[in-house]
């Protein structure tokens, strides 16, 4: 339980510390390099092997696996970031979690993963979510949704993120995960940095303190779910962790930041917590 608690507290704190970067004008892409340099460094310091180069295929298919996965863990730091600053924290949060539908039903089309009743329950109400926030008046959506697109996208690029764990889980070589789990970090700065390079190169102290901040928890994430997993089962840790994250994130927000939700908003960010219980059941 101290894991999966230590786990929820990561992911927390890293939506916290995006959201203090958008939320105080700061250069989002310097941060996001910043980010990823702790969670290279950090990961490399983790690893149990070090060796950096396996001959065989396998070890090109980890490569491309991590290209990939940078790719998408970029994509999907820069637009949390971005949705923060224009739909909020507690929705962005929401739409970042849902994210494991994705892998949910490529398991159910591409590996025959049967789901159960309760799981079929939980999808059924995650798209009702997503057509419920969609839903009401233009004036309403425009008074607290500021882009559903950007929503959409996080949706996506969240559940690609959890689909690419899955497949590497599938098909990858677990001796192999410590190297896996670095050169997507090693990735994530390549991309982010070509993105900042093209969009805003100047940055600060600030966000480059801010960036590191963030890469901690983002690195821990990872070590403290796997652990959580060891000794807890993943119908408890997993559905534990998204729920938690969600509500906590909301908590915050209302007690700390005042950043209250709709009543539509509200209703979804119920439906989805619900969800994501059963479908992790």
């Amino acid at each position: 339980m101290f894991f999966l608690i230590l786990t929820i507290a990561s992911h927390t704190l890293v939506m916290f510390a995006m959201r203090f970067t958008e939320s105080n004008s700061g250069n989002r892409f310097a941060a996001t390099v910043f980010t990823y340099i702790t969670c290279a460094i950090l990961s490399f310091a983790l690893m149990e092997d070090k060796t950096m180069y396996y001959p065989g295929s396998e070890y090109l298919f980890m490569l491309g696996m991590s290209a990939f996965n940078g790719i998408c863990m970029t994509a999907g730091m820069l637009l949390c970031r971005l949705s923060m600053g224009v739909n909020g924290t507690p929705i962005s949060t929401t739409f970042n979690r849902l994210g494991v539908l994705i892998p949910t039903l490529s398991s159910i089309l591409f590996f025959h993963e049967i789901p159960k009743a309760v799981q079929v329950v939980g999808i059924a109400l995650a798209i009702t979510a997503i057509v419920y926030i969609n839903s009401g008046t233009e004036e309403r959506k425009n008074n607290h949704i500021k882009s559903v697109k950007l929503l959409i996208l996080i949706f996506v690029v969240g559940g690609m993120i959890d689909l690419n764990t899955k497949i590497y889980e599938i098909y990858g070589n677990v001796a192999m995960k410590g190297q896996y789990i670095f050169f997507t970090f090693v990735f994530c700065i390549i991309v982010s940095l070509i993105v900042m390079m093209a969009k805003e190169r100047r940055f600060s102290k600030q966000d480059m303190l801010v960036g590191a901040a963030t890469g901690v928890p983002n690195t821990f994430i990872l070590y403290f779910s796997l652990r959580a997993v060891s000794v807890l089962p993943a119908y408890i840790v997993f559905p534990a962790y998204s729920a938690g994250v969600i509500l906590l994130v909301n908590i915050f927000n209302y007690f700390v930041f005042r950043e209250s939700l709709s009543k539509q908003e509200k209703v979804a960010t119920g439906l989805v917590a619900i969800a994501l219980i059963l479908i992790n059941l």
